[in-house]
């Protein structure tokens, strides 16, 4: 279990393996519609992980691929319209980039995941790469919330709104708050990956560590 914390951390899906990179960099204007899109993407890789993993020995190999898409579009959209009906605020907020969940990689990873482990490993490691992403996508939402309108999940604060940064805000902010955020982790993690892990697998990585350059 520690392992997978720190598979986890060396390896979240956004900041160093780049996946869900779009819709990270796309809501994440506001904290809410962040924490909405960290909790959409957990709730459909655990559900359809959950699914895959049952169905597994009753699907072929040879048809496995199309089943999985076909299963995790089923929950992206019931999970939209759970969103529409609970949360249309945030539903709204999401717009198009809620949809595309059903196409990213990570999620496709998670489900591979599902039968190739055990169900518990297969579980751990989605819960894990699903609250790495929802960490990255809030870590990046209150940055340029803060710094772009002033605010805190639509509460404004004084100070920041006298001297905030409109242009965060915008997709090339977007893109300079990923930068820093990247190179941050990286410093940290001394750009090393060890091959383990949902996120990793769905980058293709595995085996051995991989350092940056080798």
């Amino acid at each position: 279990m520690k392992n997978d914390v720190r598979a986890a951390i060396a390896e979240n899906p956004v900041l160093v393996l780049f996946l869900g990179a779009c819709p990270a960099m796309a809501a994440s204007t506001s904290v809410t519609a962040a924490l909405g899109m960290g909790a959409a993407v957990l709730v459909v890789m655990l559900l359809s992980n959950m699914l895959i993993y049952a169905l597994r020995n009753a699907i072929p190999k040879s048809a496995r691929l199309s089943a999985n898409i076909l299963i995790i579009t089923a929950v992206v959209s019931a999970v939209q319209m759970l969103m529409n009906a609970l949360l249309p605020n945030v539903y709204q907020m999401l717009g198009v980039y809620l949809a595309v969940v059903a196409v990213d990689l990570m999620v496709y990873g998670s489900a591979e995941d599902a039968v190739e482990r055990s169900f518990g490993k297969s579980i751990v490691n989605s819960l894990l790469t699903g609250l790495g992403f929802a960490a990255a996508m809030f870590v990046m939402a209150a940055v340029r919330e803060i710094l772009g309108s002033g605010s805190f999940a639509g509460h404004g604060i004084a100070f920041f709104k006298a001297y905030n940064i409109p242009a965060l805000l915008q997709p090339h902010g977007g893109f300079v708050v990923f930068a820093i955020l990247l190179a941050a982790i990286q410093a940290l993690g001394g750009g090393k990956t060890s091959g383990k892990g949902t996120a990793c697998a769905a980058a293709g990585l595995s085996g051995d560590t991989v350092k940056e350059g080798e």
